[in-house]
């Protein structure tokens, strides 16, 4: 629904068309009614991926994107670690680790939360633990070195100034290759419940 109808349409209009919604009675728009006008209801041509799920649930809604990405340039370390970072689930989590282990990378995810003044201290002993304990990065000077500074690169992003107070939940996702090493933050930061939002941040270090 367009947010400028809801503030200029009249109550009872708007009750009306709420109710008809609830017991699915929605009249189909142009677009739906004439694809091939809208160039809907053709294949495309370059984009390979699959959306599932359009269907709507009556206890949720969403869908399931299956997307196809090629990763073959250890440089792509920080696009590795952005979508692992993004995965919202134990499953597709689990199965990204081991695509990425199938090209001899090393990655590692794990989530914090708390206020955003109090975060960056859990950032650094949940990355620094996840990543030793899971062999991502061994106790030694260069890759030690490099882990921190990736991190603080994508706090940087993350967490902005003023923030303080700010109510945050997290994942982090760190991939290494023989050359770089990457750190993804991903989660949501509000004030209040009702405004809570997405922010991301990324770090990238040579090794």
């Amino acid at each position: 629904m367009i947010w400028k109808k809801i503030f200029n349409t009249p109550q009872d209009e708007l009750e009306e068309e709420t109710s008809e919604m609830e017991t699915g009675i929605i009249e189909e728009s142009e677009e739906e009614r004439f694809p091939e006008k809208h160039g809907k209801g053709r294949d495309p041509v370059s984009l390979d991926f699959n959306v599932r799920g359009r269907e709507w649930e009556k206890d949720r809604a969403g869908i399931e994107l299956n997307l196809k990405i090629h990763i073959a340039d250890e440089s792509q370390v920080g696009r590795a670690a952005l979508l692992l970072a993004a995965t919202t689930s134990n499953d597709a989590e689990v199965i990204f680790k081991k695509e990425l282990a199938s090209i001899g990378w090393k990655s590692v995810a794990t989530e914090v939360g708390g206020l955003a003044g109090d975060l960056p201290q859990k950032i650094t002993r949940a990355l620094v633990g996840a990543s030793l304990n899971a062999g991502v990065v061994e106790k030694r000077r260069n890759e030690m070195h490099a882990l921190m500074h990736a991190a603080l690169e994508a706090l940087e992003g993350f967490l902005s100034v003023g923030m303080l107070e700010a109510s945050v939940g997290a994942k982090i996702a760190i991939v290494r290759n023989s050359k770089w090493i990457s750190v993804a933050v991903m989660g949501d930061t509000a004030y209040h419940a009702v405004a809570h939002h997405e922010r991301c941040g990324l770090g990238v270090m040579h090794i």
